[in-house]
């Protein structure tokens, strides 16, 4: 691992922490309903793994993902700040210490989203909610960040000086995808929460620091080139599966056969029905 690179990122992670604590951007009002597509590999993935998979934005389709705005560069430039700042390249290169879930914000099931997201007709869609996304998050690893994205002009307004949080910003041709991001970084542990859960667990408190340390390095191990498994609780993630409204009544059979042999209960598949005729 480049030693430099590592320093780099953990100097960013800290003050991206620092803003997100702070900025009412991050503040997410109320239990809001969200969707997560894809296709039934991916399903078996997170069943069998008991995980959430985070991709890093070097992954992403769009090319100015986690980018200055035009607006930063030409702001930066007249105040000849623009040498300071880190180039394209070392950006990603430490963006790549982070790795992102991306979620769709609906109050029902989008039409845009299946054909999105899913390359053939066959595929599922995880419906849950805010509060219950965040709570199935198990892994101690990570403090896990959330927002909704800011979807804006990149030649009129402005993202951030901050690495991490320009990670938050997308240009508005993108805005029909309303997101709710959650990001995770190496080195960023919940502190606070770890306590919980060594007092839970009865370990002496001088222990404490040595474990939080050890997971702070842990952090760094990403079980994939392009991102990393996140652990999470598959009966408090996962409230409904929608089956894709184009699949056959033997997938929906399938996806049943799925979700319980993992414990999860064949009530929570639900076969879409967004293209069915039903008005008389």
């Amino acid at each position: 691992m480049d030693l430099k690179l590592k320093g780099n990122s953990f100097g960013h992670a800290m003050q991206f922490e620092s803003i997100y604590d702070y900025s009412e951007q991050y503040k997410v009002k109320g239990n809001l309903k969200v969707w997560k597509y894809m296709d039934l590999n991916k399903l078996d993935s997170l069943l069998k793994n008991k995980a959430l998979f985070f991709a890093k934005s070097s992954a992403f389709i769009d090319p100015l993902e986690g980018s200055y705005s035009n607006w930063d560069i030409n702001q930066l430039d007249d105040e000849l700040e623009l040498t300071y700042l880190p180039s394209k390249e070392e950006m990603r290169k430490i963006q790549d210490f982070s790795a992102i879930s991306c979620w769709h914000i609906n109050d029902y099931e989008s039409a845009g989203m299946w054909d999105l997201y899913l390359r053939g007709d066959d595929g599922v869609s995880i419906q849950t909610d805010y509060i219950n996304l965040l709570n199935s998050i198990t892994d101690l690893r990570y403090r896990v960040f959330s927002g909704k994205l800011q979807y804006i002009d990149f030649h009129k307004e402005m993202t951030s000086k901050n690495i991490y949080d320009t990670l938050f910003y997308k240009r508005k041709s993108f805005s029909h995808e309303n997101e709710l991001r959650l990001m995770i970084v190496a080195s960023r542990i919940d502190q606070f929460h770890l306590e919980s859960v060594f007092e839970r667990q009865g370990i002496p408190v001088n222990e404490w620091q040595e474990r939080m340390e050890m997971l702070e390095e842990q952090s760094y191990e990403f079980s994939h080139n392009n991102g990393t498994l996140v652990s999470c609780g598959l009966d408090k993630l996962i409230k409904k599966v929608y089956v894709s409204p184009r699949s056959s009544q033997e997938i929906v059979e399938m996806v049943t056969e799925m979700i319980t042999k993992y414990g999860l209960s064949k009530n929570k598949v639900i076969q879409s029905d967004l293209y069915k005729d039903f008005i008389y």
